[in-house]
């Protein structure tokens, strides 16, 4: 049997010399070849694969990206828009920001669209750090142990079958509700009562700051405050329906968990739905659930002001997305492509007047300034 060569690999090797026929005595000297033999053969096709793949020459592409690595990040015109940014980027989003920058003010022609396809050093100077382009783009790792609630429900086991149940409940009557089969604001209700018993099953009931801070941090804990800010009178049908759409996302993601570590579930139905448990696939209905949220909430202030939604609902749920905005990184990366978009065009205004509502806007969620306040 002969093993495959790849056209990268073919022209480093030469070919073999022919081996003597088997009734030569040099074959029966040497005698069969040892499996070392071959892996001594194979290694040798790995470094020079290696070797060759070392000496290609890079792409402009991969030039252009290293000159935009080794720019001085400490120049002004930076540093003065990195000020103006509210909130300050970070991670991923950061990156993206010098890209921009470095395409309109210096380097015309960069493909700000372009990835390495290795880790590259992190620019300074910048303000804030950048990850690998093979890592996927995610939150900060207090935000990752959310992904983390496998291990739990593993154990759970009887706590786990009921909202087993009651996920599959209250999906099934979202779909009711989004298909107009009965009132969307029961599919709602009925929701919020499965993330309600989640957060019994998983930390049960007390009353101290350690139990809202671990409750409100779960992916979960602020759904039924959510819910029930959508569940006021006076909301358009229409309204109640997006409003389905980000709390299904998150009854999904529980609902795969589940399926994923729970063992008493038939292997049929947990090799159908665990791959919702994993971290890309969480990692993208996060990010839709985000996108909607924010939609839902510019929804309810265009329906306060065309009679479609009371103020108070409004209101209550702006007061929820501040919260929801602190502890979510994904909501924290929707303003912020919210703001790369209008800032080109508001941003030119004169007076600073788009600068002045940014930060009149993080000042409701940035801490410093929230404790200030309280003095």
């Amino acid at each position: 049997m002969m093993l495959p060569r790849s056209p990268a690999c073919s022209a480093s090797f030469s070919p073999a010399p022919p081996r003597p026929p088997l009734s030569s005595p040099q074959s029966w000297r040497e005698g069969p070849r040892s499996p070392s033999s071959f892996v001594a053969v194979l290694a040798e096709g790995r470094e020079a694969c290696q070797g060759s793949a070392g000496t290609s020459a890079p792409s402009p592409m991969a030039e252009e990206y290293q000159e935009f690595l080794n720019f001085d990040w400490s120049d002004e015109g930076w540093q003065s828009y990195l000020k103006g940014l509210y909130p300050p980027p970070t991670g991923k989003q950061a990156l993206k920001f010098k890209k921009k920058w470095y395409k309109r003010n210096v380097d015309p022609s960069f493909d700000e669209s372009y990835e390495p396809p290795e880790a590259h050093a992190t620019p300074t100077g910048g303000g804030a750090a950048t990850s690998s382009s093979s890592a996927p783009q995610g939150p900060p790792p207090r935000i990752l142990a959310q992904f983390a609630d496998g291990s739990r429900w593993a154990v759970m086991e009887t706590k786990a079958t009921i909202c087993f149940m009651a996920y599959v409940v209250a999906l099934t009557t979202a779909v009711g509700g989004a298909s107009g089969a009965f009132p969307a604001y029961q599919a709602l209700v009925v929701l919020m009562g499965a993330f309600v018993l989640e957060l019994l099953a998983k930390y049960g009931l007390k009353f101290d700051t350690a139990y809202l801070h671990s409750v409100l941090l779960d992916d979960v804990g602020v759904m039924p405050l959510m819910s029930v800010t959508l569940l006021t009178p006076g909301l358009h049908w229409a309204i109640r329906i997006l409003a389905l759409i980000p709390a299904s996302s998150t009854a999904l993601l529980s609902f795969g968990q589940i399926c994923a570590n729970h063992r008493r579930l038939p292997a049929r139905i947990g090799d159908f739905f665990s791959p919702l448990a994993g971290a890309r696939a969480r990692y993208q209905l996060m990010q839709f659930r985000a996108h909607v949220e924010v939609l839902l909430g510019a929804v309810l202030v265009v329906g306060v002001f065309t009679a479609t939604a009371a103020p108070f609902s409004a209101l209550l749920f702006w007061n929820v997305m501040i919260m929801r905005y602190i502890m979510s990184s994904w909501t924290q990366a929707v303003f912020r492509t919210i703001d790369s978009a209008l800032d080109p065009v508001l941003g030119r205004i004169p007076g600073g007047g788009y600068a002045s509502l940014k930060r009149l806007l993080f000042s409701f969620v940035d801490p410093d300034k929230r404790r200030g306040g309280k003095k």
